[in-house]
């Protein structure tokens, strides 16, 4: 298991496997809700020089960390429970790591319940089909160019499926809901006490939001673009001024404002 050829293949499709994770992830992130337009399968076309540069040697690190042990521990436990080495020990196997990476997720990035799912289910693929093919190398050899290309056609196979669901309408591009002053008037909340109320007049009113924002000032709606991605709503008050994006759905609009960093903003949410 530790030879060149493993160690070679395992590498080489941890890092295609993620690679053709970050292109599914831009096909979905067209359609989920936002209050920034998404980068799409674009983000792909600029994070693969990068992936290319800093993937390859996490790739190889994660192979020789986690994969290559599994494939051990798989044909060991073949071995004694059933006196056969098999494949069909590896995706059961995997299960501890995969979970352990979801767990660890939760933690420090704390999604919520349909990306954590999806979160394991893209660790469970990674590290079966990494453990597959370099269970498959060191059985019977080189496996390089075989994982180079059926990553190839897997990613072409990738952008035609998703460019034929939304050009078909199975999948619909996301876009906030447009809105007027008047639906906008109201009481907003985000769910931990903090609360902006509205008023139609313009007056504002802030009690414990985020960023130490509380106080009577004013608002107005500002649509500033042709497209609803380009709504505003702008509050100003003696201690702070946040500029608020518009999300959600038709009827059930979100105010949204980012915070943290600035290349990975986190968004504070305020709904109705």
């Amino acid at each position: 298991m530790w030879s060149a050829h493993p160690i070679v293949a395992g590498a080489a499709a941890l890092f295609v496997g993620t690679a053709l994770a970050f292109e599914v992830y831009g096909f979905a992130q067209i359609a989920a809700e936002s209050p920034v337009p998404p980068e799409g399968v674009g983000r792909m076309l600029f994070v693969l020089p990068f992936l290319s540069c800093f993937g390859v040697p996490f790739a190889l690190l994660g192979n020789l960390l986690v994969v290559l042990p599994l494939v051990w521990v798989a044909r060991r436990a073949g071995s004694r429970l059933t006196g056969r080495d098999t494949w069909r020990w590896i995706p059961a196997v995997a299960v501890p790591p995969a979970v352990a990476v979801t767990v660890l997720a939760g933690i420090f990035l704390k999604p919520g319940p349909g990306d954590l799912a999806l979160v394991w289910l893209t660790a469970q693929s990674l590290l079966t089909g990494a453990a597959l093919y370099a269970r498959d190398a060191a059985l019977h050899g080189g496996r390089l160019l075989r994982v180079l290309g059926y990553g190839a056609m897997a990613a072409v196979a990738v952008f035609g499926v998703g460019g034929i669901a939304y050009g078909a309408g199975l999948l619909t591009e996301y876009s906030p809901p447009k809105v007027t002053a008047a639906q906008l008037a109201g009481t907003w909340s985000d769910g931990h006490g903090g609360t902006l109320r509205l008023s139609p007049d313009g007056t504002a009113r802030a009690e414990g939001l985020r960023f130490r924002c509380s106080g009577t000032g004013t608002w107005s709606y500002e649509p500033d673009g042709p497209t609803t991605w380009d709504q505003l709503v702008l509050t100003e008050f003696e201690e702070c001024s946040p500029d608020w994006r518009i999300s959600g759905r038709p009827g059930h609009p979100k105010l949204n404002r980012d915070y943290g960093d600035a290349d990975d903003p986190h968004w504070y949410t305020l709904t109705r």
